[in-house]
């Protein structure tokens, strides 16, 4: 019998058949229980075949994890992850590590593994490890990269540049990170550079990261206030309160322009609108020549209720930075989301955004929803086509195209096209917001 069974799991696994391998395996071990390699095996397959619960009842007929080959005591650390066991999964991968003669999966399990608890010196020796059994792999140089410019920033630059070189649209994320690192070479801080990176860490929104190169700089020198400042930004992305670092850094330096800043974003964010604007005035006041907080001002306006107000901070913003899509797009923006002055100053403001970058998606959206709104859906599509040309993972544009669908009566465009939206959005943006209600109220 045994042997009939092991004839189905051979038959099973030339088929690629994970489930019907795992149940021949199964019934095979059952009628040897002492051929351990049987159980392993159909855990192995179980897994495979998504079975979580039948692989681990499988690996406890093996009664010492030491008997598993490292094909099986990686399995087995991939149930200890799927339970939520990080700790005893790293244990079985490094164990399999050990037994085995250096493999790369196992190395991006505990380098994943390692970052995910915090401990990011036993994530770089792992990645350390990948870049050197594949070199021209710019993925995992350039994760190194970034956990090295975390804590030791200057030991991060030779990875940085090799993962753009690498990979050339990884270049847009690295220059500003090394072009920062190099220059807080020049100050004579030993927390500038942790500051440097972690506010370029920021940019990238690698908020982790940024969080543990500005707090190790707040360690290094508790009277820098703006490290103080970015910490506190970077502790709200990652789900905690911040409040008492920003206020750490206003009572260090009352006029900070990124601890008032970011203390008006705080307060924005708990919808204390006017208690943000005291202190994004305060900023604006100390860099007046910031278009950055003009704009916010006004957002923070339109979200008091005072939208005539509003405009005038949006276009002191274009006023101080005419060259370049970002500004006019902003302002137009600003005219869709309160159906205002849409014909007379949306259209130009967007007209420009696209004037400044022809292959900006996020302008050419702009421009597509101002003609919507002026009953031009022809128009709009034109320039919608042209931002998922531009740019096909850029959501918004995917969402606007299937409202014209819509206003064409093509429901099955319409759908695919919600879809792609809501797929590509980040869980609770505004767009899979609106892609999730779209769907729910045509295609219920």
């Amino acid at each position: 019998m045994i042997d009939r069974q092991l004839y189905r799991a051979r038959k099973a696994i030339e088929a690629n058949d994970s489930q019907q391998a795992s149940l021949a395996l199964a019934q095979a071990a059952q009628y040897a229980p002492w051929r351990k390699d049987l159980w392993e095996q159909a855990g192995i397959y179980a897994l495979q075949d998504g079975q979580h619960q039948t692989a681990k009842s499988y690996f406890l007929h093996v009664d010492n994890p030491d008997d598993l080959s490292t094909a099986g005591l990686t399995a087995l650390g991939d149930i200890a992850q799927f339970e939520g066991d990080l700790k005893y999964a790293i244990r079985l991968w490094e164990e399999a590590l050990t037994a085995g003669n250096g493999d790369i999966e196992l190395h991006t399990r505990l380098a994943e593994a390692y970052q995910q608890l915090g401990d990011l010196d036993y994530a770089i020796q792992h990645l350390t490890a990948l870049v050197t059994l594949n070199p021209g792999e710019s993925v995992s140089i350039y994760q190194l990269g970034l956990l090295l410019a975390a804590t030791q920033p200057q030991s991060s630059l030779a990875y940085l540049s090799l993962a753009a070189e690498l990979d050339p649209e990884l270049s847009s994320k690295t220059k500003a990170l090394t072009d920062n690192i190099r220059f807080a070479r020049n100050i004579d801080d030993p927390s500038y550079p942790l500051v440097s990176a972690g506010q370029s860490l920021a940019s990238i929104e690698e908020w982790e990261l940024a969080e543990i190169a500005l707090s190790e700089a707040t360690q290094l020198n508790p009277e820098y206030a703006d490290a103080w400042a970015y910490l506190g930004e970077a502790l709200q992305h990652t789900d905690q309160n911040g409040l008492d670092e920003l206020e750490k850094a206003l009572s260090i330096d009352p006029n900070s322009v990124a601890a008032n800043t970011f203390m008006g974003l705080y307060w924005q964010r708990q919808e204390r609108y006017a208690l943000a604007l005291i202190y994004l005035h305060a900023a604006a006041k100390l860099d007046d020549l910031n278009p950055a907080l003009q704009a916010e001002i006004g957002n923070t306006l339109g979200l008091l209720g005072n939208i005539s107000a509003a405009e005038s901070h949006y276009r002191r913003a274009v006023a101080l930075a005419p060259n370049g899509s970002t500004y006019w797009r902003i302002l137009a923006n600003y005219y869709i989301k309160y159906e205002t002055k849409i014909r007379e100053e949306g259209l130009a403001a967007a007209r420009e955004a696209v004037i400044q970058d022809p292959e900006d998606s996020a302008s050419l959206d702009a421009i597509a929803q101002i003609y919507l709104l002026l009953d031009s859906p022809f128009i709009a599509r034109r320039f919608l086509d042209r931002a998922i040309a531009a740019d096909d993972n850029f959501a918004p544009a995917h969402l606007h195209l299937g409202l014209i669908h819509i206003l064409e009566g093509n429901t099955l465009e319409a759908f695919q096209q919600f879809l792609i939206a809501k797929t590509l959005s980040p869980p609770g943006s505004q767009t899979a917001v609106q892609a999730t209600r779209l769907l729910e109220t045509y295609f219920p």
